[in-house]
């Protein structure tokens, strides 16, 4: 029996662009009367909950497309809105469809360049024409995306004649700007970022656990990364009892070191020993601290 279809519709606020995570940008493209450039794009997840109330855990690409008139004229901007992608050449929308049996609604917002960086401070970098660029932001959410494959995405804009006195435009004609990259573009910038907040943590001895909640990302990506394997067992880990006994720096550890192994090497088993050794590091720069500090795990290794 076919599956009944319906609307998710999400109502998504624009400062979910995470400029944290590892983002992509690309060449921009250009005809004799516009440029456009895909200057952020972002692998995003959410869990929603559709009309009926029945939650549904999405994912899907953000998209930042910034558009330049390159003629000096009164023409005002206008568009066919970006509803879909494809992936290696098959309409992701369709593929939500067939998958999870619903249709989600995108949601795209059209603001000046300007306005935007003033609004989004953290925009600002990302931003290339603060004087008369027109942003256009775009979330497009369904089924899970697959690590690899390759996204084409497909811009329709154009200009059009204004009529001032009813408060339109006429003579509107768009042009299509595509772009393409592989998903596995996010994995190397992931990876990149990941790796340098590993080295970070390792020259870190700031141990509150408010702190080293800005290692969470590193949590994330060993959690939801397919190919990453790793084992945490009572035998990789100290046993501590009680609530400041450090035991999540050394979980954190285990999880850095067996992670960064895999990540360097490109093999994706578990790496016990290299997590055990980053232990042990965070165990020194511990005792530096706390020279009381004193657990059966790790001396028996010094």
């Amino acid at each position: 029996m076919k599956a009944k279809v319906f609307v998710l519709f999400l109502m998504m606020v624009f400062e979910a662009f995470n400029l944290n995570a590892a983002g992509i940008n690309l060449k921009a493209k250009k005809t004799k009367e516009t440029k456009v450039e895909a200057i952020y794009i972002e692998k995003i997840s959410v869990t929603a909950p559709d009309g009926n109330g029945k939650e549904h855990e999405l994912e899907g690409l953000a998209f930042l497309f910034e558009i330049t008139k390159l003629k000096k004229n009164d023409k005002v901007l206008c568009m066919q809105e970006l509803r879909d992608f494809t992936i290696d050449g098959v309409s992701y929308a369709q593929t939500t469809k067939e998958t999870l049996g619903i249709s989600v609604e995108p949601k795209t917002v059209i603001e000046d360049s300007y306005k935007l960086a003033e609004e989004n401070p953290d925009l600002k970098d990302i931003i290339k024409n603060k004087k008369s660029g027109i942003v256009m932001q775009t979330i497009i959410f369904g089924t899970d995306l697959p690590q690899n494959g390759k996204v084409s995405v497909t811009v329709q804009v154009g200009w059009g004649d204004v009529d001032k006195e009813k408060n339109t435009s006429s003579n509107e004609t768009t042009e299509d700007f595509t772009f393409e990259f592989n998903l596995s573009d996010f994995f190397e910038s992931e990876k990149k970022e990941v790796l340098q907040l590993i080295n970070d943590f390792k020259k870190d001895t700031d141990f509150s656990p408010e702190h080293l909640k800005n290692y969470s990302q590193i949590i994330v990506f060993a959690t939801k990364n397919k190919d990453v394997k790793i084992t945490i067992s009572t035998d990789y880990l100290p046993k501590l009892n009680s609530p400041d006994d450090y035991s999540y720096v050394f979980i954190l550890a285990y999880i850095c070191g067996n992670l960064e192994k895999q990540l360097v090497s490109g093999n994706y088993t578990n790496s016990a020993k290299e997590g055990i050794e980053f232990e042990l590091l965070k165990y020194k720069q511990l005792k530096e601290i706390k020279k009381d500090l004193n657990i059966r795990f790790f001396e028996d290794m010094m």
